[in-house]
Parts: structure tokens; C-alpha cells; sequence
């Protein structure tokens, strides 16, 4: 059946569900019940095939025994059908034998399926014609969440969710691949903002988006989004960057001399940068080269160097909210910044933990009077009240 004096039917179901007719949001009249919106959406994410009563009554009640599921969908069907059909969609919904579907000949457009639609086209592109642009541009548009993100039926929704957002990056992937082609780094690093929107954890995206900065001169931005994606994965997913984008920031920090140089002009630049007060900080990469640079000296010189890992963590073992995590563990790196000597190095080592090289430190006694100053030091400051500093420290060895 189809509707008639229906100019335009636009459906959307990533973020929250909504229903354009004409251009009119009717999504308000179903939203006033969970159950048919869940209906709803089931009937919409399945369009092409249909839904017997035994699985729809499955996935909306569950197994609730005291329903009669055969007629609270009957009933649940009916009130849905007057809801769609006095905001112009007649015959939405079929009856069919066994169950129910959405109707396949009703002109709706439903942007998760335009989006598959694109992305089975996008993906085998090996050029960027305008039509390819205009349809991977068009992608970006159309994907601005994940799958219905307040619905009730997230154990039935996540893996279609999971599949869209995998098929969106992949897809996104791709164009950003073919901007590299044509050399089209501004597009990329637009690209790449509006994707990290989607996830902002991803580390391809910005691995790419700090390439593409760096390609245009945006050395400062470039560091800036490093910052920012180490930052992210530290204290909202427990994890240290990967090594691509530690491998980049090694990169990034070499900066670019294009041009030849005498070595007095060198020493005036390198007078200019001044040290910061108290020890280095720096990333682990970083902290990683420097330690095998003091490994070279401690063979050579016959001197000591000793390595101290410092935790942080909440008294009642607790996990630490994002916002907390930051707060206690940047207290915790000024003050071991502010108190240890120049010479000394420090770098994050996971999310509650601060690796430390003691390069000029004597002897083990030494070594752990510095940790147990710092230690004291912490607990001085009563918005450390609740946290427990806990140290390690270790000789290292020169290998022969």
C-alpha cells in the first residue's frame, strides 16, 4: 500500500529516532511510549524483511511471563499504526503471515540505509571524481552519531551500532587515503576533525589529522592534537598512545632544518632555550631515548643511575573518574618536577603512574631518602588526603 499526497519522508535513526514528513518532526507522538518506539525501531532496522510475533514480543518484553504477548502486540501495533496514521503515514506497517514489517514501498528515506548504500560504492572508489566527492561529503553529513543512542534495546541494537561505526571509519578511511593521493592535506585535516566528532579515540584519524597539520606548516597545532590524543586515551581508556603515534612524535619534535647552518649560529640558538626549573618532563618516548643515552655514559663514566616508579591511587581502591584522575595526577607531576633536580627525567608511564630516572644519585639509601622526601612532600598537601603515593626503586646496570 502505498501513501498518497506524501511529498517527502525522511527518517533517522542515528543519534535518536526522528521522522520528518513534510518536512513536520512527528517523532514527539511516539516517543511518549517506550514500547512503541521500541516497535518502531525494530520494524524500521529490519524493513526489508518481516518480524514474526514471537521474536518482536522477545525483544520488547523479554521474558516477561504475566504478558500475553500475542495481544499486547496486537494492541501495541494498533496504537502505533493511529500514532503514524494521523501524521500522514497510512499503511506504514503490514501485516504479514506470522508477524509484521515495515512497509518496503513507502518512500522513505532512512539514513542508515543511504549510508551502507554509499559506503558499498565509496569503498571500492579509486579516484576522486566530483560524484565520489560529493558522496563521500554527502557521508559525512548523514553519519552524525551512533544507532540510536537512547534506545531501550541496546543488547539488540549494539551490534548493528558497532557495525555502522566500523563501516563509517572504514569508509572515512578510505577518502582520507585518496586526499592523500592528490595531495590534499587541508581536506584531510577537515576530514579528520569531523570524524574525530564520531571518536575521538581513534588513532588513525589522528595519526592523519597531526600528518596532514605537519604537511601544512601547523607544527604547533600538530603537537597540540598529540597532547590532546595521549591525554584522551590516558584518562578515559587506561591506555599508553600506540607506536605510530609515538613514532610521530619523535618525528615531530626533530622539527625540519631545510637550510645549512654554522655551528656559531647553532650555539646562539641553543643559548637562547633556556631550561625550565627542576627536572625534565618529558614523553615516554622520549624518556626512553634518554635512557639509553644514560645507559652509554653509565657504562663509559662507571657511574650509578637508579629508576623509581611512582603510583597514585585512591585509598578505597576505587577507580578514579576522568576529571579526578587529571587533577591528582598533574599535582603529582609538578611536585615531582618542582623537587627533584635538573638532571633528572620524568615521563607518564600509564594512567596512575610517573616512571623517574636518578641519574646522579649515589647509592640505594640515596635514592630511596629522595623518594621518601617526595612521598612526605604529597601527603603535605591536604587535597592528597584520600590517595596513597607508593614507590619502587631500582639500580640500573650498564650490560657489559
Amino acid at each position: 500500500m502505498k501513501n498518497k499526497g506524501v511529498k517527502n519522508i525522511e527518517i533517522s535513526v542515528f543519534g535518536e529516532l526522528r521522522i520528518l514528513v513534510d518536512d513536520v518532526d512527528i517523532s514527539q507522538a511516539i516517543w511518549a511510549s517506550k514500547k512503541k518506539t521500541a516497535l518502531l525501531e525494530i520494524l524500521l532496522l529490519n524493513r526489508q524483511r518481516p518480524m514474526s510475533v514471537t521474536r518482536l514480543a522477545e525483544m520488547i518484553w523479554g521474558e516477561d511471563e504475566e504478558i500475553n504477548a500475542e495481544n499486547a502486540l496486537k494492541t501495541l501495533i494498533s496504537r502505533l499504526r493511529k500514532d503514524l496514521e494521523e501524521s500522514g503515514l497510512n499503511g506504514a506497517i503490514l501485516t504479514v503471515p506470522g508477524g509484521y514489517m515495515w512497509n518496503p514501498d513507502l518512500p522513505a528515506n532512512i539514513d542508515v540505509f543511504r549510508m551502507e548504500e554509499l559506503c558499498n560504492t565509496l569503498l571500492d572508489a579509486e579516484s576522486l571524481d566530483p560524484d565520489i566527492r560529493d558522496q563521500f561529503e554527502e557521508l559525512l553529513h548523514l553519519y552524525t552519531d551512533d544507532l540510536l543512542t537512547n534506545s531501550n534495546l541496546s543488547k539488540w541494537i549494539t551490534p548493528k551500532s558497532v557495525y555502522s561505526h566500523d563501516l563509517y571509519l572504514k569508509t572515512v578511511y578510505r577518502y582520507i587515503d585518496l586526499l592523500n593521493q592528490e595531495k590534499e592535506y587541508g581536506d584531510i585535516i577537515r576530514v579528520c576533525k569531523i570524524a574525530l566528532d564520531i571518536d575521538a579515540f581513534d588513532s588513525m584519524l589522528n595519526l592523519e589529522l597531526m600528518s596532514a597539520l605537519l604537511k601544512t606548516g601547523k607544527n604547533k597545532e600538530a603537537l597540540e592534537q598529540y597532547q590532546n590524543t595521549t591525554n584522551l586515551q590516558y584518562t578515559h581508556l587506561g591506555l599508553k598512545p600506540s607506536d605510530e603515534i609515538v613514532n610521530f612524535y619523535k618525528e615531530l619534535i626533530k622539527g625540519e632544518k631545510n637550510s645549512e647552518a654554522e655551528i656559531e649560529e647553532i650555539c646562539e640558538e641553543l643559548r637562547k632555550g633556556k631550561p625550565d626549573a627542576g627536572a625534565f618532563v618529558c614523553e615516554y618516548a622520549i624518556f626512553n631515548d634518554i635512557y639509553h643515552l644514560q645507559m652509554r655514559n653509565l657504562k663509559r663514566l662507571d657511574t650509578s643511575m637508579f629508576l623509581a616508579l611512582v603510583d597514585v591511587h585512591r585509598m578505597d581502591n576505587k577507580q578514579m573518574e576522568a576529571l579526578e584522575l587529571k587533577q591528582v595526577m598533574a599535582r603529582t607531576l609538578d611536585l615531582l618536577q618542582e623537587n627533584l633536580r635538573q638532571g633528572d627525567t620524568i615521563s607518564r608511564y600509564s594512567p596512575l603512574q610517573h616512571v623517574i630516572l636518578l641519574p646522579s644519585v649515589p647509592n640505594a639509601k640515596m635514592a630511596r631518602i629522595v623518594l621518601e622526601r617526595l612521598k612526605r612532600l604529597f601527603y603535605s598537601n591536604s587535597k592528597n588526603a584520600k590517595y596513597i603515593f607508593s614507590y619502587s626503586v631500582t639500580p640500573l646496570v650498564a650490560d657489559n
